[in-house]
């Protein structure tokens, strides 16, 4: 066979793949189906101990058992999880690099035309989870829920010192101040902890909130004043949406993605394991603690979702 292969001007291996294309048979597609072969990294767009890194390792539990591979996380935090998706977009597409990030760092970071990727360089795989993003302020205040509050402002002409986590929601007060003709005063605050802080302290009326908010409205000292977004809260179901308010809606869902162009077998072979994983009881245990839990979403319904945020974040914008 060597000297076959010499007369033809092939190497022994050259020769076996001339032979596997004459027969039909890629080598790209022997990877795909024996994939994976090696670890698979995990970059998560924020830093380590934090609830999106408590879910990543979580979930990475039962999807190495699915997978049969080690999975191995990496972090690079910063400017809401745009740092990592840049970073993955440029790796290639073969499902042996995941993305944890937002909604937002798809459907948003984009619009402001300061990150280098756009929605469409992805492709997602999962939703697993949605953070309580909401507006609060102390039970004390002189309102009951966000409808009062700009009514009590209105009727007093008092300006609402607002503690803003980030552009998105600076960008949706904004649109109700334009709506409703109320002054508001962004305060950026980083961090939920800092939040509450801000907050129990009275140095903001209201502020955004993920999560940190719901142990402070349980013990009474805190109400929600409305869900960010157009869905209903798991901790507290009876407040009000944004959407239903009739001013423009934030959600802030917890993504996996990959970069654009994964071979279908891969693709297929992720996002099952992947929707799986997030079905693990273990995972289920983690995300219902913290009043994060949603029935996990495909990546066909991640990708409609992000669409759809996409659209409202526009809304916003036009504002």
């Amino acid at each position: 066979m060597n000297k076959i292969a010499k007369t033809l001007g092939y190497t022994f291996s050259g020769f076996l793949v001339a032979i596997m294309g004459a027969l039909g048979i890629s080598e790209g597609v022997n990877a795909e189906d024996a994939f994976p072969s090696k670890s698979i990294e995990m970059i998560i767009g924020f830093k380590p101990g934090g609830f999106s890194d408590a879910m990543a390792r979580k979930i990475s539990e039962p999807l190495s058992e699915k997978l049969g591979q080690t999975i191995i996380h990496t972090y690079k935090g910063g400017a809401g999880g745009s740092i990592a998706a840049t970073a993955v977009k440029g790796k290639p597409a073969d499902g042996y690099t995941l993305v944890v990030a937002t909604s937002l760092t798809f459907a948003f970071n984009p619009l402001q035309g300061k990150v280098k990727y756009d929605k469409e360089d992805f492709d997602y795989l999962l939703t697993m989870a949605r953070f309580e993003g909401a507006f609060v302020s102390l039970a004390k205040k002189p309102w009951k829920d966000f409808s009062s509050m700009i009514e009590h402002a209105k009727s007093t002409g008092t300006p609402l010192k607002f503690g803003s986590l980030g552009p998105a929601d600076r960008l949706q007060i904004e649109a109700v101040s334009k709506a409703t003709g109320v002054t508001f005063i962004p305060l950026p605050i980083k961090g939920g902890a800092n939040m509450m802080q801000n907050i129990l302290g009275g140095h903001v009326d209201f502020g955004m909130s993920g999560g940190p908010h719901v142990q402070y409205v349980k013990s009474g000292e805190m109400i929600v004043l409305a869900a960010s977004g157009s869905e209903k809260l798991n901790a507290t179901p009876d407040a009000e949406t944004m959407a239903s308010l009739g001013y423009p809606a934030v959600s802030y869902d917890s993504v996996i993605a990959a970069p654009k162009g994964l071979p279908k077998p891969v693709r297929e072979k992720l996002e099952k394991a992947l929707v799986a994983s997030a079905k693990d009881q273990g995972f289920q245990d983690l995300v219902t603690k913290k009043f994060v839990a949603i029935p996990p979403m495909n990546g066909a319904e991640t990708k409609a979702s992000i669409d759809r945020i996409t659209k409202g974040m526009k809304a916003v914008l036009a504002n």
